[in-house]
């Protein structure tokens, strides 16, 4: 694009108007201007540089069009798979960050340090914005702080340069996060750098953020088609959900009254609507812990694990844990995993109990 005029037939008429003819009350007049503020940036705040395809963190003026703007019904959205909201994961612990995305074409991203900003916005044949996403993670004070961050302070940050695979996008956080609150967010964008642009001011939000936790001993997970286990810690609860897969273990030490941690897993092999493989031996457990003030709620073992993911999240089990023996039984435990069932242990009285379904057949529909 080389032409150094302003062709007319791009000048926008509406531009002239401020929009209060008539005027509204509480509303602000807008800006406007006869040649689609061609030279906006040299009549603003006196001694501003250009972008210029830079990062400048002192501020900018950037006169780069916003481009080409999808239509309502190709406008991105996004939804983190992992973690999910108010998950408990494995502190100092490498795991997958990984979002579902749809309506826009992902992994494409120019020179972030030469062409920032530098061009407008554009789509694909199929009218989806041409762009990629960033995982930001933040610490928090708590799940319910109420004070803005420090978006200048994060402690993982990564630009997402691959394309989504079958509709997801994922990235590996290598060190894992010390204990502590976090959020991971998205920042959706268009290949050069700018927050995505849509057609109309009411929409929902076209990116996510995620509230979990990391606990030493906590749950432990590796991101899409992956077993999370988990040793219960303390006082705590400790959930960990992958993508196609349901883990939940609660620990209760430290407590009067008694605790019991419940899992159910289904696996699926290569089975499709309730026809194939077994699943895996002791993928039900059911454990029950008294009332000592100082013994871990909850323990995982290699032979039989305390938590397992269900291979798909249509197949995920009903657990309960029940506080009384008159609310559960001693112990509920199906062999056929296809039944999926609800398993329960007495957090007063029902011992341990540990249903093998070496003999059923798997009811998921995915792949591990």
């Amino acid at each position: 694009m080389t032409f150094p005029a302003l062709d007319p037939s791009v000048i926008c008429s509406g531009f002239t108007n401020d929009g209060q003819n008539p005027p509204v009350a509480g509303q602000t007049a807008s800006s406007t201007s006869t040649n689609n503020y061609i030279n906006f940036c040299a009549l603003t705040l006196p001694d501003t540089p250009l972008t210029n395809g830079a990062q400048i963190t002192t501020g900018s003026c950037n006169p780069t069009p916003i481009g080409l703007i999808p239509a309502v019904d190709q406008m991105p959205s996004a939804k983190f798979t992992f973690p999910q909201n108010f998950a408990t994961i494995a502190a100092n612990t490498p795991f997958n960050l990984t979002m579902a995305i749809q309506n826009m074409q992902t992994g494409i991203f120019t020179n972030a340090a030469l062409t920032y900003f530098a061009a407008p916005q554009t789509l694909n044949p199929s009218g989806q914005i041409i762009g990629h996403s960033h995982f930001v993670v933040e610490s928090l004070t708590s799940l319910d702080q109420t004070t803005p961050n420090d978006p200048e302070k994060f402690v993982f940050f990564k630009g997402i340069d691959n394309a989504a695979v079958n509709g997801v996008l994922s990235a590996t956080v290598a060190a894992g996060l010390p204990a502590g609150v976090y959020r991971v967010c998205s920042i959706n964008s268009a290949s050069n750098h700018q927050p995505v642009i849509v057609p109309i001011a009411q929409h929902g939000s076209l990116d996510d953020c995620s509230y979990f936790t990391a606990v030493d001993g906590g749950a432990a997970a590796t991101g899409a088609n992956s077993t999370a286990s988990a040793t219960g810690a303390a006082n705590s609860t400790a959930i960990a959900t992958g993508a196609n897969s349901t883990a939940v273990a609660t620990g209760a030490a430290n407590s009067t009254e008694a605790a019991s941690a419940v899992a159910s897993a289904v696996a699926t092999g290569k089975a499709a609507k309730g026809k194939g493989g077994k699943a895996a031996a002791s993928s039900a457990v059911v454990a029950s812990a008294s009332a000592v003030a100082a013994a871990p709620a909850v323990s995982a073992s290699a032979s039989a694990p305390a938590v397992a993911a269900a291979a798909s999240a249509s197949a995920a089990p009903a657990v309960a844990a029940a506080a009384s023996a008159s609310a559960a039984p001693a112990a509920a435990a199906a062999a056929n995993a296809s039944a999926a069932p609800a398993v329960a242990a007495s957090a007063s009285a029902a011992p341990a109990v540990a249903a093998s379904a070496s003999s059923g057949k798997s009811s998921g529909k995915g792949k591990n």
